[in-house]
């Protein structure tokens, strides 16, 4: 009885360390290249403030590079004030490159009479690197 308590603790403390032992091999390897947003690119972003369904014909959108959060210090990198481009109204951002942004309009509701807002963060994939891009800004009133 007491040879084989003797040889189950002996292979249990045999075990464990053996099991912990063995470790994956870790490689290195180089992270992804990170786009870096902001002007120098290709691309074009084209915001449309909307109030319920109908486009806002007045006011400024401002965007923040490489974010998807308001910025603290409330401190914007471009902005641009709402005009027709192909009969829409909309704020017209180019040469931008691809990465993160976050956008933060601010306009007036002819129709409702009313000033609205609205925030959304937006990539700009790589494979849009050097096209057009539309962003429907839902907003709400202030």
């Amino acid at each position: 009885m007491k040879s084989a308590w003797f040889k189950g603790i002996l292979f249990v403390a045999v075990m464990i360390p053996a099991m912990f032992a063995c470790k994956k091999k870790t490689t290195i390897t180089n992270p992804p290249a990170v786009s870096v947003a902001g002007k120098g690119g290709l691309a074009t972003m084209r915001v449309v403030l909307v109030d319920t369904g109908l486009n806002v014909d007045s006011g400024k959108v401002y965007v923040k590079y490489n974010t998807f959060v308001v910025p603290k210090d409330n401190k914007y990198d471009d902005s641009c004030h709402i005009s027709y481009v192909d009969g829409v109204p909309m704020a017209l951002f180019t040469n931008l490159k691809p990465g993160n942004y976050f956008f933060y309009g601010r306009g007036w509701s002819i129709i409702r009479s009313r000033t609205v807002s609205g925030t959304r963060p937006f990539t700009i994939p790589e494979a849009m690197k050097d096209g057009i891009n539309y962003l429907y800004l839902q907003t709400s009133p202030e």
